[in-house]
C-alpha cells in the first residue's frame, strides 16, 4: 500500500461517513417532518402533492444518496467512486444554489447555511478525490 493510498482511506473514510450522516439526518428529517422542514427554508406546501413530492426528493432521494455513501464507505475498493459521488451531488447542489442567488438574490440565514454546508462538503469530496487521484 502506498503512503498516498494510506492517507487516501482514511481521508474518504471520514467524509464518506460525514456526507452519509448529513444526506440520512436531512433525509429523515424531510421524510417525517415534510413541513416543517420546508418552512424552515421559506418552502410552503401547500397541498397534499407537494409534500408528497417534499418527502420523495428530499426524503427518499437523499436517503438513497446516504445508502449509497455507505455502501462506498464499507468497501475499500468503492471509496474513490464514493468521494467522487459525494462532489457530484454536493458541488451541483451548491452550484445550483449559487445560480439562483445570482438570479433571486440574498437568501435567508437558512439557505445561506446550506449553500456553506455544501459547498465545504464538496470542496471536502474533491479533495479526498483527489488523493486518490495522485496515486493513479
Amino acid at each position: 500500500m502506498t503512503s498516498t493510498r494510506r492517507f487516501a482511506d482514511p481521508v474518504a473514510k471520514v467524509v464518506l461517513a460525514l456526507d452519509a450522516l448529513a444526506f440520512g439526518a436531512f433525509g429523515a428529517l424531510y421524510l417525517v417532518r415534510p413541513e416543517a422542514m420546508a418552512d424552515s427554508v421559506g418552502i410552503s406546501l401547500r397541498d397534499a402533492g407537494a409534500i408528497i413530492d417534499i418527502q420523495g426528493m428530499y426524503g427518499g432521494l437523499e436517503l438513497g444518496a446516504a445508502a449509497f455513501l455507505v455502501y462506498c464507505l464499507l468497501g475499500a475498493d468503492r471509496r474513490k467512486t464514493g468521494v467522487l459521488a459525494g462532489t457530484c451531488f454536493l458541488g451541483w447542489i451548491a452550484l445550483a444554489r449559487y445560480l439562483a442567488v445570482a438570479r433571486f438574490g440574498s437568501p435567508g440565514p437558512a439557505v445561506t447555511q446550506l449553500l456553506a454546508i455544501d459547498s465545504l462538503g464538496a470542496i471536502l469530496n474533491l479533495v479526498a478525490y483527489a488523493l486518490y487521484a495522485r496515486r493513479a
